[in-house]
């Protein structure tokens, strides 16, 4: 969603945007790759979503001292030398889930999270926010954490052993739409439909999800907002020179009842 926001925005404001994506997710190197071919086409500024936080540092800085400014996307990296930040508080978005699975249950309860890469920082603030809003609550009990990099299909293998481990599960936690997408399936073969599922991304099938009652809820981000700032603000700062340092954009909380506009947000622009 972020790209079509970005090349829609770039069209109404006339600007020139090459995108280019990596074949695997994770794969700093191809993106060091494209960072080099971009500053040998010398182009005027460089927008990225890194793969990695710090694998990517020396090729960014590599392009700021040849002039080209960078804007970070979405998750950060570990430079000072980006002119911006664009993207979510994952904190908040962290607080958001685990604040909404705690009122669900009425304070009381057995809850687990899936986690994403170990060592990026966005899935250690989404981590942080959860632990620090379920802390609140005495009868909540985390009892169970698995990694899932993010992914469908290591999200099925860790509720699979979650609910194995521990079949009083109340509530699961994703880190990631992916993930939660694919716990739901694991939770669905295993005939567990009582459970409280929690996502965090708003892609489209996690919010069509919401509206089908496949998970419960899903804190979901702006890509849209993402990919049209970076290129209304970046062109500004081309023009101007200056930019905010951070750039937020909002999360909401999507359930039954308010996912409909955000799955027309989607659908509008694919």
């Amino acid at each position: 969603m972020a790209q079509q926001a970005a090349l829609a925005e770039a069209e109404a404001l006339g600007v020139n945007v090459v995108v280019l994506g990596i074949t695997e997710e994770g794969d700093y190197n191809e993106q060091v790759a494209h960072i080099e071919d971009l500053v040998t086409r010398q182009v005027d500024l460089i927008v990225l979503v890194p793969a990695e936080a710090s694998a990517l540092v020396p090729a960014v800085e590599a392009a700021v001292a040849a002039g080209i400014p960078v804007i970070n996307l979405d998750s950060p990296i570990e430079t000072d030398q980006v002119v911006s930040f664009i993207g979510s508080d994952n904190v908040e978005g962290g607080r958001m889930a685990g604040q909404y699975i705690a009122e669900q249950l009425g304070g009381q309860g057995q809850v687990a999270v899936i986690r994403g890469r170990l060592g990026n920082p966005v899935e250690l603030q989404r981590y942080t926010g959860f632990t620090e809003a379920i802390a609140a609550y005495d009868g909540i009990e985390l009892v169970a954490e698995g990694v899932g990099n993010w992914e469908a299909d290591q999200g099925y293998n860790v509720m699979e052993d979650f609910l194995t481990a521990h079949p009083d599960l109340d509530a699961v936690f994703a880190e990631s739409d992916r993930m939660i997408l694919g716990a739901a399936q694991a939770a669905a073969a295993a005939g567990r439909d009582d459970l409280i599922l929690v996502g965090l991304d708003g892609i489209l099938e996690a919010l069509q999800a919401v509206r089908d009652g496949t998970i419960s809820a899903d804190v979901a981000q702006r890509p849209d907002l993402m990919g049209a700032y970076a290129v209304r603000y970046g062109l500004e700062f081309l023009q101007t020179g200056e930019i905010d340092p951070v750039i937020t954009t909002p999360m909401t909380l999507a359930l039954p009842d308010n996912v409909d506009p955000l799955i027309q947000a989607w659908e509008a622009i694919q």
